[in-house]
């Protein structure tokens, strides 16, 4: 079956197909126990555009579309989930998304955000925060509150998630991240001050200054000894 609709995709490629038909199979046994279920030709379909693109092949995009009869963004996103299930995503990181789509100044509070997001989950939820869609909606919430211009399309691509629970991860990741900088506001700052090198000069030269002063004086006054002190004082009163 895979041979044929490669034909109808304009794949050529025998390396491709070959691709095509262990992704499928694989795709089979890591889904037969969890019960995700893709129809037939929409399996057959995506695994052979993975396929073509890990080779650099091209596949018509229409008739994909036509073959799986699914709407644009649900093709991608069901392709994005093939992807994560067969763990062709183990090495995307926000860094790299954020290059792709032309923000990399949000990287690394999009990795922050993620990274607080995680925390307050449930343990349930870490072990799956590799999947693409926690990082995709953290971009997608950083560039809603700085007002950037990104690729929705791609995110929600990247994401392989429904568009309703995409968007609902982005609110709370939008309402996280709010909460995070008015922690950083409130929070007092206590910064260190640092001593310029002309404070440090004068600062010794004032003690340089206070200890000459000192030294003057004890020669100026010159110890007294004060048991002879005070027997002249007494001498000189039994005179008067």
């Amino acid at each position: 079956m895979i041979p044929e609709l490669a034909k109808r995709l304009g794949i050529t490629s025998e390396r491709a197909i070959r691709k095509a038909q262990e992704y499928e199979r694989l795709l089979q046994l890591k889904t037969a126990a969890s019960g995700f279920h893709i129809q037939g030709t929409t399996q057959m379909v995506v695994c052979l555009d993975l396929a073509a693109s890990a080779e650099n092949q091209i596949v018509d995009k229409e008739m994909s579309l036509k073959l799986t009869g699914l709407k644009n963004f649900t093709y991608r996103a069901t392709k994005q989930t093939i992807k994560q299930v067969l763990g062709l995503n183990k090495d995307l990181t926000i860094k790299d998304v954020c290059v792709q789509l032309g923000c990399p100044e949000i990287a690394s509070d999009a990795e922050s955000l993620l990274e607080k997001y995680s925390q307050q989950s449930t343990t349930g939820q870490q072990e799956n925060m590799d999947h693409p869609g926690f990082k995709a909606a953290a971009i997608m919430s950083l560039s809603k509150i700085k007002r950037m211009g990104v690729d929705k399309g791609r995110l929600y691509e990247l994401s392989g998630l429904k568009k309703s629970v995409f968007d609902k991860l982005v609110l709370s990741m939008v309402t996280l991240s709010k909460e995070m900088q008015k922690e950083q506001v409130s929070k007092p700052k206590t910064t260190k001050r640092t001593h310029s090198f002309i404070e440090v000069v004068e600062a010794r030269a004032a003690a340089m200054d206070e200890e000459k002063s000192l030294n003057d004086a004890e020669q100026e006054f010159p110890e007294i000894d004060f048991a002879a002190w005070k027997r002249r004082m007494l001498e000189e009163a039994k005179g008067k």
